[in-house]
């Protein structure tokens, strides 16, 4: 018997991960652990197997049965057979009272080869990667304005969702900062003020005026079918925290909304809906950038992954909002498109703590 992790891009359709865990069972082998991931390839299956003999064979059969690419396996250890949320929180305690092992403490959550502190620079980017071959297999994971740790891993690429598990664990360790807020202001490219707040029940009216006066082309665009104004079922999804966030934004001493900013959880593990309304007279003052850069910080908080989009594919300004914040957009089909942003390295910046003292003074890692 051999202990092995194994990695397999899975198609996004009911029942595909039930056939590779027979898989699994055909081949005799015991899966012990699983971890669903999000990445560019879309959805990635890890499972921790006991294998008996030679694993080659349920390799073949799990590419075959997959999305077509390649199932990878590397040896792996008894010790990372666990809990990863017990993992991660014990990681948490130990770096209380010791934060400069934060690289230790990475490469131990992702099962990293190496981890070294390095720097951002003062554009906040790290240098090129010191593989450039082989860019996956390397991931920065911004500390603050100017330090990052620098983790690479042979033979397994890092995930979207691993990204967003480093990111987290370094935000349990540096100064508190809270929540990122859901209402505040916001100020466009072109200088506009904009009032956002969560919507309320008592914002019905409003909301419905709102889509009035949007030209139909404006509300199919965003609902990507024809829609006169929202009824009560879909206005009490805005309002519902547990499906998301839905933003609404005033103009500076107005009093109707001139836009609708949706951030709606998905069935997929830590992927976000990102969708936007935008009143027609306030398109092209940079509104719906403004919104969704809020968004995308907000979704970093909550821990997503990656946010979506899907819109019409001759939607040229959400295409362009989404691509403006690194997006990648896939290929038409049936008329629209879809957006994915990783949120890879989009931590909020804190102000300078006792973390930073002990990245900086002589003898700590990395110096």
């Amino acid at each position: 018997m051999g202990l092995w992790r194994i990695r397999t891009a899975v198609e996004d359709r009911p029942g595909r991960l039930a056939d590779l865990a027979g898989a699994v069972a055909a081949e005799g082998g015991d899966i012990v652990g699983l971890t669903i991931h999000t990445d560019a390839a879309g959805v990635v299956d890890e499972f921790i197997v006991d294998v008996p003999g030679d694993h080659r064979r349920l390799l073949e059969e799990l590419t075959r049965r997959g999305a077509g690419e390649e199932a990878a396996a590397v040896p792996a250890r008894p010790r990372e057979v666990g809990d990863d949320v017990t993992r991660a929180l014990m990681l948490t305690a130990r770096l209380r009272g010791a934060p400069h092992r934060l690289p230790e403490a990475l490469a131990e959550l992702l099962n990293a080869d190496e981890a070294r502190w390095t720097g951002l620079g003062t554009s906040g980017r790290a240098a090129a990667p010191q593989f450039p071959e082989e860019p996956e297999s390397e991931l920065l994971v911004p500390v603050g304005a100017l330090r990052g740790v620098r983790l690479r891993r042979v033979d397994r690429p890092f995930t979207w969702t691993e990204s967003a598990r480093a990111d987290a664990l370094v935000r349990s360790v540096l100064p508190p900062a809270g929540p990122v807020p859901t209402g505040g202001t916001l100020t466009t490219a072109s200088g506009e003020r904009l009032h956002t707040r969560p919507v309320r029940s008592g914002d019905a009216r409003a909301l419905r005026r709102l889509h009035r006066r949007c030209t139909p082309h404006t509300k199919r665009r965003r609902y990507l079918t024809a829609v006169e104004e929202p009824g009560s079922g879909v206005l009490g999804v805005f309002c519902d925290p547990e499906r998301g966030l839905t933003l609404a934004a005033w103009p500076e001493g107005a009093d109707e909304p001139v836009a609708l900013a949706h951030l709606m959880y998905t069935l997929d593990p830590g992927v976000g809906e990102m969708a936007f309304l935008v009143e027609d007279s306030w398109q092209g003052r940079g509104v719906g950038t403004a919104l969704a850069g809020a968004l995308a910080a907000v979704a970093v908080d909550w821990g997503m992954a990656e946010v979506r989009a899907e819109t019409a594919a001759d939607n040229r300004a959400m295409l362009g909002i989404m691509r403006g914040l690194g997006a990648a957009v896939g290929r038409p089909s049936t008329g629209t498109v879809q957006a994915r942003l990783p949120l890879a390295g989009r931590v909020p910046a804190r102000e300078p703590g006792p973390l930073a003292s002990l990245m900086t003074r002589p003898g700590a890692a990395g110096r």
